[in-house]
């Protein structure tokens, strides 16, 4: 695999945004041509070369594998809308990483900013720290979220991850989230998400979830009233066919809202709310 490494010379004073570090981007090319890559810094227009060292050169797009390090923690939109390849950033890395991504692997060795993995279609995201808000949420004015691939968080999320998450079982899409803990509405509006959290979770956990599944093996520091207690299981089948054994709580929700796909009782005339996400709370 070709390796591309970039050393940040210093961290920068603004925002630098650098869409333009992906392997798409840098496939095939050398790194004269590398150092030449648009970048954005407020409001002005700079080069690759005016922020990094840079060594190696760009192989194919699924060939091409780019190293970071550096404190990056001011440098936005690493790997942004990438199809393929593979990043890895050894140190802290600021807000949209991964953002629209569509295949291949993103690894940051640190902590990332608010929106890691914003709108994911594909691939695979891990962060070994904590991330901050919105982590593959659907930006504002958007309905749609992450669609498909994983996101894995080793530590704490913040708020309002994987909202209006959707997957599908027959176009075997599985949008997955892992994390550690997590804040609150973690999960809002999902339409078919699987969200896997090893310890605690903050409030309002599953919002308005039509479809999906939401795992905690922590505890949850209130579940909403609007989630109907299903009763004790020992194992939970996700919706990609995947197992988890253990002893939980099962829930359905979220019951607060009739949703556009509720039927009608032809004997009674009543509404039936047929929402069918479920939350699993460790006991």
């Amino acid at each position: 695999m070709a390796e591309v490494k970039l050393k940040l010379k210093k961290k920068p004073d603004f925002p630098l945004e650098v869409e333009t570090i992906t392997p798409d981007k840098f496939a095939g090319k050398s790194v004269a041509e590398i150092k030449k890559l648009i970048v954005y810094y407020g409001n002005e227009e700079k080069t690759i070369g005016d922020f990094f060292n840079v060594t190696g050169t760009g192989g194919e797009v699924n060939d091409t594998k780019i190293l970071l390090d550096g404190d990056l923690s001011n440098v936005k939109r690493i790997g942004e809308k990438m199809t393929g390849g593979e990043i890895v950033v050894n140190g802290n890395v600021g807000m949209h990483i991964g953002n629209n991504m569509s295949g291949g692997k993103i690894l940051v060795n640190g902590n990332a900013d608010d929106w890691a993995g914003a709108m994911l279609k594909g691939g695979e995201l891990e962060i070994t720290g904590d991330a901050g808000h919105y982590v593959g949420a659907a930006y504002r004015g958007f309905w749609k979220g992450m669609e498909n691939g994983l996101i894995k968080i080793h530590g704490k999320i913040g708020n309002e991850a994987l909202t209006w998450v959707t997957g599908s079982k027959p176009a075997k899409r599985f949008p997955t989230l892992m994390c550690g803990r997590a804040g609150s509405f973690l999960g809002i509006h999902s339409h078919g998400g699987t969200i896997i959290v090893e310890g605690d979770c903050d409030r309002c956990i599953g919002a308005d979830q039509v479809r999906g599944t939401i795992v905690v093996k922590g505890k949850i520091s209130r579940i909403l009233p609007s989630y109907k207690k299903i009763g004790e299981v020992n194992e939970i089948e996700l919706m990609s066919g995947e197992k988890i054994q253990g002893k939980f709580i099962e829930y359905s929700g979220d019951h607060s809202v009739e949703k556009n796909h509720s039927k009608i009782d032809k004997k009674t005339g009543k509404i039936s709310n047929s929402s069918n996400g479920r939350l699993y709370v460790a006991t």
